[in-house]
């Protein structure tokens, strides 16, 4: 039933519970009196166990409050600690603010949008048919990751390689489908510079994280130098650092990671950024369902808000499956598993159930946890041995 939120009885927290499960995922719960139950996630890839930490730490300020106060609790929590901010801190506060939220939809009745106003390396023919089976699934656009690692000056013939698969792909999927190119910050700026107009022959529907974000500085020459739209914000954790990327005209697409920017009102807030800026929202999004349907809501409330980043099947989701289920359906109610079908023109439909509207099969979260998490950040070098950016 839809209704206000103060009108439903006090949801006291009660419980807030912490698991790691494959292929990389931290995932919470949190417990309010009467029974009703909030799911988040805190995922920092590869470093679960120090985000883990965070969370517990933090839990210490949620512990007993209404959680029917969910903005001011987590404004109040960021405020309180004098050293915030950074992925492990932003992770652990957003998966709490996220289980927050779904417990706020649950109590009222509504998806959560409904309560606002307004293949890594591979070889180009691996590439290529990678690409070609995904757009057979129902994908109308699709991301690659750009390049192997580069280094500051390449003569290793990385920039060829990149091209080479680029023009693979764009031959499998064809003129129609749009491919975003992902440089995961691993070109400095030079190689940046250079790759941004050798890739342009393929149309190109954007360049993601051209350099890392400590190089954000240059994003505004880069994007001077190409017609194609510059996104970034993947490394990025609040909303005050994407408030400079947009004053430095550095780049068109905004890709908070809805995890590690501190959770739905934070991202939010990005949304309404780029909206008052004429730029698009494009969350970056390579974790769990229950970050995925986190996004997907604050997409569905945006203007702003355009395409959606999907893992399902990727590669780095499928490492320690078990049997013939997905892995990234495997914490997810079985009867739900449809709901995750695009249709015909690769859209998938809104939820309408409370909350987040993700039918978690905690059991089934509680018997992945037994399993030790065992993933951790590619290492890359370049062919002289030098370790390189991932």
């Amino acid at each position: 039933m839809v209704g206000s939120l103060m009108s439903v009885p006090k949801l006291t927290i009660e419980k807030i519970e912490t698991v790691q499960v494959a292929p990389r995922c931290g995932l919470l719960r949190i417990l309010a009196a009467g029974g009703l139950a909030g799911y988040g996630e805190y995922t920092v890839e590869g470093q679960l166990p120090s985000a883990e930490a965070a969370v517990h730490q933090l839990s210490e300020l949620f512990l007993g409050q209404d959680a029917r106060g969910l903005k001011g609790l987590v404004r109040a929590a960021y405020d309180r600690n004098f050293y915030h901010g950074g992925p492990h801190y932003m992770s652990a506060l957003g998966g709490i603010e996220i289980a927050l939220w779904d417990l706020y939809g649950k109590a009222v009745g509504e998806p959560i949008y409904q309560r606002w106003a307004g293949g890594n390396n591979n070889a180009p023919s691996a590439a290529a048919e990678e690409a070609a089976r995904v757009v057979a699934e129902g994908a109308r656009a699709i991301k690659m990751n750009a390049c192997p690692p580069l280094a500051a000056v390449d003569t290793y013939g990385g920039i060829q390689a990149a091209v080479a698969r680029a023009r693979a792909v764009r031959d499998a999927v064809g003129p129609d489908v749009d491919i975003a190119y992902d440089f995961h910050g691993r070109c400095n700026v030079p190689m940046a510079r250079r790759l941004a107009k050798e890739l342009e022959f393929s149309r190109p529907l954007f360049y993601e994280e051209p350099v890392r974000h400590d190089y954000n500085r240059w994003l505004p020459e880069i994007a001077r130098l190409t017609h194609i739209p510059i996104a970034t914000g993947e490394r990025m954790c609040t909303v005050a650092e994407f408030s400079d990327v947009v004053a430095n005209q550095g780049a068109h697409i905004l890709q908070p990671d809805l995890v590690h920017a501190g959770g739905i009102s934070n991202c939010a807030e990005i949304a309404a950024l780029a909206e008052a800026n004429g730029l698009a929202l494009a969350p970056h999004c390579p974790l769990s369902p229950i970050a995925f349907m986190a996004c997907l809501h604050v997409v569905a409330q945006s203007r702003a808000g355009w395409i959606l980043e999907w893992s399902k099947g990727i590669h780095y989701n499928a490492s320690q499956a078990e049997g013939n289920i997905d892995p990234w359906l495997r914490y997810v109610d079985e009867s739900q598993w449809p709901a995750f079908n695009v249709d015909s023109e690769g859209h998938l439909a809104l939820p309408t159930g409370p909350g987040l509207g993700l039918h978690v099969n905690w059991s089934e979260i509680q018997k992945a946890a037994q399993t030790p998490v065992t993933w951790r950040d590619e290492s890359m070098f370049l062919p002289d041995g030098t370790q390189a950016n991932w």
